[in-house]
């Protein structure tokens, strides 16, 4: 593993620990696929879960040693989650209820904090429209 993935997954194992201490995480979003909703150099503040999550959420999951910021696109009876990037062709997969840690509540970008609420409202109809229409076929 190189000197950078170590410190990534690192940082996320001591998200995580946090997260389930019962306290926000603030760290700075890499990568683009979460575009436009989430840009590459977003300073993410992340919180636990209090309720289960919702299509249409943005959430902290861990995959493998890391983890991801995505747009949770169905919720099954069972708890599990799909995830997507917004910019990302393809689903990540299902992931269990104990994969997803906390949701994504405010994003400050250029100095100015944006709801997380508000992030990628057309990314989220279309994306989770078409994710649901799928399924139903």
């Amino acid at each position: 593993m190189s000197q950078g993935a170590q410190v990534g997954a690192a940082a996320a194992a001591m998200g995580l620990e946090l997260l389930a201490r019962g306290l926000p995480v603030t760290f700075v979003a890499r990568g683009r696929s979460m575009w436009p909703a989430l840009r590459d150099g977003d300073r993410v503040r992340v919180t636990p879960l209090t309720r289960a999550p919702r299509a249409g959420d943005v959430v902290f999951a861990r995959v493998g040693d890391f983890g991801v910021l995505h747009r949770v696109l169905w919720v099954r009876r069972d708890g599990a989650v799909l995830l997507k990037g917004d910019a990302r062709r393809r689903v990540d997969g299902w992931f269990s209820p104990r994969a997803v840690w906390g949701t994504v509540d405010t994003v400050e970008r250029r100095g100015r904090s944006v709801d997380a609420g508000r992030l990628g409202g057309w990314a989220r109809s279309v994306t989770v429209g078409a994710v649901r229409a799928a399924l139903h076929r």
